[in-house]
């Protein structure tokens, strides 16, 4: 049995001593089980350390506890990385708030020379997954990692688009290990480790998706990485929330613009105005702004996403997407407009390099 990681887990676990402060304590004395065996003395030693946390600090701590919980780390293959160890998140280790102690599965080789954070809207439109897919394809071309939320809608996507790129990608979650959540995102956990990324948490197992653990998770997101990209957010959310973390631990952020009309980019729109995100527009400008190398092949081809698509033509294009190719008589008869009107926008859409025009009147994606 590991008995320094025992000292650990029951460290985490103790109640009412704040993030800031359990930091500043590893830093001090080194480890949990240094800071475990100054509690059995008496005071003094932590005379100058003007905490807050003594009285919860000097109470029993929880080490049966933390048995049980090594011992279910054990059976699950579950590992764990203290804040002091060599392989600790470089990034996040810089943060006054990280967490002494995280859980993963899959890689810990999280230390890449670039690291990225994408998050967004559980409520996804297609424009998303067009600026996610062009993205990820514009910087995989780096030594570059991936982190987000493993949460339903823009961080599922991001996950399986970087899967199927074969970037490694870390998902954080709000839970234990022992239960990922959401459910619906098991099979892509197992992917995201197949494909050299991973799972991430700082909650032992039996730790329930209750809503206040999930903006802690986001200060993990945010921390990890060097840059967070906001793709369609409304004002309020766990996208704005990690934005501003990612801003307050001085990253670079980055937002996508959208419709002014359209609730899903207000979010987005707003990190722009008040100057807390740059506006996204191409993998090529990103790049240039975080000033990291861009890919030859890329930089003569790319061009900004387009952003003003009618709902009309987004509907048309989905359809394309998932019945490509499909005729244009299929296309007029499904919306029930009539095939001049429906050029219209189907040249739109080949215009903004969506979609390609083949002989015989078919389409596809491109």
């Amino acid at each position: 049995m590991n008995n320094s990681l025992i000292y650990d887990i029951a460290f985490s676990q103790i109640h009412g001593i704040n993030l800031y402060e359990r930091k500043a304590l590893i830093q001090v004395f080194g480890s949990a089980m240094s800071i475990y065996n100054a509690c059995q003395q008496d005071r003094k030693a932590f005379v100058n350390l003007e905490l807050k946390c003594m009285d919860s600090l000097m109470t029993a701590w929880p080490l049966k506890a933390a048995v049980e919980a090594y011992s279910t780390m054990q059976r699950l293959g579950i590992e764990a990385t203290y804040i002091n160890d060599a392989t600790y998140p470089n990034r996040l280790f810089q943060c006054e708030d990280a967490p002494t102690l995280l859980f993963s599965k899959g890689s810990k080789k999280w230390n890449l020379p670039y690291l990225i954070s994408i998050v967004g809207t559980r409520n996804h439109t297609l424009y998303a997954n067009k600026v996610i897919q062009e993205l990820l394809e514009g910087i995989q071309h780096l030594n570059l990692g991936v982190v987000s939320g493993l949460a339903l809608g823009i961080d599922g996507i991001v996950h399986e688009k970087a899967c199927e790129l074969n970037m490694p990608n870390w998902g954080v979650i709000a839970t234990g290990l022992d239960n990922i959540y959401p459910a619906q995102h098991q099979r892509l956990a197992t992917k995201m480790m197949a494909t050299g990324g991973g799972i991430i948490t700082e909650n032992i197992c039996d730790t329930a998706p209750l809503p206040y653990q999930f903006p802690k998770r986001n200060r993990i997101v945010a921390g990890m990485s060097d840059a967070t990209i906001v793709i369609e957010s409304q004002v309020k959310g766990g996208s704005m929330i990690t934005a501003g973390l990612a801003r307050g631990y001085n990253r670079e952020v980055f937002a996508v613009p959208g419709k002014i009309t359209d609730q899903k980019s207000t979010g987005c729109l707003a990190l722009v105005r008040s100057n807390t995100a740059q506006l996204y527009q191409s993998p090529t400008q990103l790049l240039e702004s975080l000033g990291w190398a861009a890919s030859d092949s890329k930089i003569a081809s790319q061009k900004p996403l387009p952003f003003d698509l009618s709902p009309i033509c987004q509907e048309i294009l989905e359809v394309i997407s998932k019945q490509s190719p499909i005729h244009r008589d299929q296309l007029a008869n499904l919306f029930n407009i009539n095939i001049g009107l429906l050029s219209t926008h189907l040249l739109t859409l080949e215009l903004n390099g969506l979609i390609l025009a083949h002989g015989g009147a078919f389409y596809s994606i491109c």
